[in-house]
C-alpha cells in the first residue's frame, strides 16, 4: 500500500509530452466508427453533388504565343519581355473585366436566349461568362488552352472562339495605340534632335573661325615633327658634350705625355693629328722601301729619315696643343646643348597650346557626331514605326479553333468521390482527436503515474461476454488470457496488504460507467478462487448492480436492511457460484443512503463481517456524484480507485482523489480499466474479450 501523493495544484494532469503519435492513432482506432461515419457522409455528399451537377458541354480553343514576329523585314520583339513573363501576363489579362465586357458586347450575350433563357444585365452576363471560361497554359509550351462550358454545345464553341478572337483584337488595339503613341513621341524627338544637331554644328564652326583651327591637324603634325628633330639634336649635343668632358678629364690627367694622350679618342680623331699620323705612316713606308735599295748613309735615305723625325716632332707638339682645342670644342658643345634645350621647350609649349585647342575642337566634333547619330537613329525608327503601324502585328494566333463538342463534359467522378471520402475521414479523425484532447482522458499507466503520483496496480483490458455465460463464469475461465490483469491486481493489493493486516478494500471511481463494479467483482472472484474467504459488499444503495449481475435478481434484502435494523448481517449474505465468494446485496434502494450510513454506521457492519471473512471487497457509488464513498472510505483499510481508459477526464479524477485525501483515506493505487490492446490479442495469442 502507499499513501496518496498528489501533484501540486495547477500542474497538468497529462504527461509533459502530451499525446504522442501512437496514442493519437490508438484514439482514432478506438473510435473508428466515427471516422467511418464521417467518411461515409463525405462520400454520400460527393455522390449527391455529382448527381446535382448540370450537364455541360466543353469546347477548347488553343492559342499560340509568338515572341518574335518578322514581317517585311522588320522584327517586332515581344514588348512583355521573356516568353514566360508574356504567358503569365496574358493569363492575367484573360481575367480582366475589360476583356469580359468586350466578349459580352461582341457576342451580344446579354440578349442571347441560347446563352441565358432570361435577359441579363452586362454585369450579370460578365459574371456568367467568367464562370464558364477557364484559361490554362500547357506546361513547357507556349500554348494557351481556352475552355468554355455551357449546356448548349453551339454556345460552348462560340464562347471559346469568341474569347480567343476578342483577346487577339484587344491585343491588336493595344499595339496600334502603342504604335500611335510611339509615332507621336518619335516625331517630337526628331524635331528636338534636329535643333540640337544644328546648334552643335554652329558651335563647331564658330570655334573654327575663332581659333583658326581649319588646318589644326597639319599644324599639329608639323609641331610634332619639329619636336622630334629638336629632341634628337639635343640628344646628340648632350652626347658630344659628355664625350668631350670625359676626354678633357683624361687629357688633364695625362698632361705632358704625348704617348698616353694619343690613346684618347678626341686626340686620335683630331684632323691635324690624323693628317700627321698619316704623313708619318707614309714616311715610315718610304724608309722601309729605301732601306731595301740604299744604305743608311745614302743621301736620299738620310733626307727621308730627317723628314720622318720632323713629322714625329710635329706630332708631339700638336698632341700637346690638343687639350686647349678640346676645351674650346667643349664650350661650344655646351652652348649648342643649351640652345637646343631652349628650342625644345619652345616646341613643347607650342605643342601643348595646339593640344588645348584640339581638345575643345574634338569635344565639339564629338557632340556633332553624337547628335547626328541620334537624329539618324530617330529617323530610322520613325520610318519603321510608321510601317509597323499599318501592319497590325500580334504576338498571338489561333493554333487550333474550338470544335463543336459532341458529348457532355465528363466530370471527374472518382476524384470527387475520393475527395469526399478523404475529407470525411479527415473530419472524423479530427473530431475524434479533438474530443480526446479536450476530454484530457488518460490512456497509459505512465500518464496516470505522472499525473497523480500513484502507482497503477493493474491495467484491465476490454472483455466481452454474452450468451449463456455469466460474468463470474467468464472471470473464472482460465482460458481467458485477458483476466491475467485481475491476478496482477490481486498480487499487487492483497499479498502486500495481508502483511500489514489490511483486509477491507473499497472500489470506487470518479464517475459512473468507469468499471468499478466490474473490477470489484473480478478482484473478489480472483481472491476466492485462490482460497481466500471473500465477501463482496454492494454499498451503492442508490444504483446497485452486483445482485443483478451475479445472481440475476434485484429484490433481495441487503446492506440497507441491515443498516436499518430490519435484518441481521448473516441473513442478508448470499452465496455465489464461486466457492468462497459471498455477496452482501445493496438491499432496498434508499434516497438517503448517506444519512443511513452516518446514523447507523457502516463500521459496525464491516467489523462484524471481518470476523467471518478473510477479505472484504466493497463496491460504492462514484465519488464525484454523492458522498457515500467518502463516508465508507473512513471505515475501510484502503481504496482502489478505478479509471476508465480514454474516458475518465483527468481533471475530474484528480478532483475525486483530492476529496479522498481530504478525508485521510489511504489509496492503494489505481486500476486502468477498459484498455485497448495495440493488436487486439493477448499474451497467449488468443483474442481478448470485452465487457459491456
Amino acid at each position: 500500500m502507499q499513501t496518496l501523493n498528489y501533484p501540486e495544484p495547477g500542474l497538468s494532469s497529462e504527461p509533459a509530452g502530451g499525446l504522442d503519435i501512437n496514442q493519437m492513432l490508438l484514439a482514432v482506432r478506438e473510435r473508428s466508427w466515427v471516422v467511418l461515419v464521417c467518411a461515409s457522409a463525405g462520400l454520400l455528399s460527393s455522390g449527391i453533388y455529382l448527381k446535382r451537377l448540370p450537364v455541360k458541354f466543353e469546347s477548347k480553343c488553343v492559342l499560340q504565343l509568338e515572341p518574335h514576329a518578322r514581317v517585311l523585314g522588320f522584327e517586332a520583339e515581344n514588348s512583355q519581355g521573356s516568353a514566360e513573363t508574356s504567358l503569365q501576363t496574358i493569363l492575367e489579362a484573360f481575367r480582366s473585366r475589360s476583356l469580359l465586357n468586350r466578349v459580352v458586347h461582341d457576342l451580344h450575350l446579354q440578349d442571347d436566349p441560347e446563352f441565358s433563357p432570361v435577359p441579363l444585365s452586362v454585369e450579370a452576363a460578365m459574371g456568367a461568362l467568367g464562370a464558364n471560361i477557364e484559361v490554362r497554359q500547357r506546361r513547357g509550351t507556349q500554348l494557351i488552352d481556352i475552355f468554355a462550358q455551357h449546356g448548349n454545345p453551339v454556345v460552348a464553341q462560340k464562347l471559346a472562339d469568341g474569347v480567343a478572337e476578342a483577346f487577339i483584337r484587344s491585343q491588336l488595339d493595344l499595339r496600334s495605340a502603342g504604335a500611335r503613341s510611339a509615332l507621336e513621341f518619335l516625331v517630337a524627338e526628331a524635331e528636338r534632335l534636329k535643333l540640337r544637331l544644328q546648334k552643335s554644328e554652329e558651335a563647331l564652326q564658330g570655334y573654327k573661325e575663332t581659333s583658326q583651327s581649319a588646318s589644326l591637324e597639319d599644324r599639329q603634325d608639323t609641331v610634332i615633327t619639329a619636336l622630334k628633330v629638336q629632341g634628337n639634336n639635343l640628344e646628340e649635343a648632350r652626347s658630344t658634350r659628355i664625350r668631350l668632358e670625359s676626354d678633357l678629364a683624361d687629357m688633364e690627367r695625362f698632361a705632358g705625355k704625348p704617348v698616353d694622350l694619343l690613346r684618347i679618342n678626341s686626340v686620335l680623331q683630331h684632323p691635324t693629328i690624323a693628317a700627321t699620323r698619316a704623313q708619318i705612316a707614309d714616311l715610315q713606308s718610304r724608309v722601309s722601301t729605301l732601306r731595301l735599295r740604299y744604305t743608311e748613309k745614302h743621301p736620299r735615305m738620310i733626307q727621308v729619315q730627317l723628314q720622318l723625325r720632323d713629322a714625329e716632332a710635329a706630332l708631339r707638339e700638336t698632341v700637346l696643343q690638343i687639350p686647349a682645342t678640346v676645351r674650346i670644342d667643349l664650350e661650344r658643345a655646351i652652348s649648342t646643348e643649351r640652345n637646343f634645350e631652349v628650342a625644345l621647350k619652345g616646341q613643347e609649349k607650342q605643342a601643348l597650346a595646339l593640344n588645348r585647342q584640339s581638345i575643345k575642337f574634338k569635344v565639339l566634333g564629338r557632340d556633332v557626331e553624337t547628335d547626328r547619330a541620334l537624329y539618324e537613329s530617330i529617323l530610322r525608327r520613325l520610318k519603321e514605326t510608321d510601317i509597323e503601324k499599318g501592319l497590325q502585328l500580334s504576338d498571338l494566333r489561333v493554333f487550333e479553333p474550338a470544335p463543336l463538342p459532341s458529348a457532355p463534359a465528363s466530370h471527374s467522378a472518382l476524384k470527387l468521390l475520393a475527395l469526399g471520402l478523404f475529407a470525411g475521414a479527415v473530419v472524423g479523425g479530427g473530431a475524434v482527436l479533438s474530443v480526446s484532447m479536450l476530454a484530457g482522458a488518460w490512456r497509459s499507466a505512465e500518464e496516470i503515474e505522472a499525473g497523480t503520483g500513484l502507482s497503477v496496480l493493474s491495467t484491465v483490458p476490454k472483455l466481452t461476454f454474452g450468451g449463456a455465460r455469466t460474468l463470474l463464469e467468464v472471470i473464472g475461465d482460465p482460458e481467458q488470457p485477458g483476466l491475467e490483469a485481475f491476478r496482477t491486481l490481486r498480487t499487487a493489493m492483497h499479498l502486500g496488504a495481508r502483511k500489514q493486516g489490511r483486509n477491507c478494500f473499497l472500489f470506487t471511481s470518479a464517475l459512473p460507467e468507469d468499471g468499478k463494479s466490474f473490477c470489484a467483482i473480478g478482484y473478489a472472484s480472483t481472491l476466492a478462487r485462490q482460497g481466500v474467504r471473500t465477501l463482496l459488499i454492494d454499498a451503492d444503495m442508490r444504483a446497485p448492480t452486483l445482485e443483478k449481475t451475479l445472481l440475476g435478481t434485484d429484490n433481495l434484502p441487503g446492506l440497507g436492511d441491515v443498516l436499518d435494523g430490519n435484518l441481521r448481517l448473516s441473513g442478508a449474505i448470499v452465496r455465489t457460484s464461486v466457492q468462497g465468494l459471498d455477496l452482501l446485496p445493496a438491499g432496498k434502494v434508499v434516497p438517503n443512503a448517506s444519512e443511513l450510513l452516518t446514523r447507523k454506521g457502516i463500521q459496525a457492519v464491516l467489523n462484524s463481517a471481518r470476523e467471518r471473512y478473510d477479505c472484504l471487497v466493497v463496491d460504492s457509488a462514484p465519488v464525484q456524484l454523492v458522498s457515500d464513498s467518502l463516508l465508507i472510505a473512513e471505515a475501510v483499510d484502503a481504496v482502489c480507485f478505478v479509471v476508465r481508459y480514454g474516458k475518465t477526464p483527468s481533471k475530474i479524477a484528480l478532483r475525486a482523489l483530492h476529496l479522498l485525501r481530504d478525508h485521510g483515506t489511504v489509496v492503494a493505487g489505481i486500476v486502468l480499466n477498459g484498455a485497448s490492446a495495440p493488436t487486439g490479442y493477448g499474451y497467449y495469442g488468443r483474442p481478448e474479450v470485452e465487457h459491456a
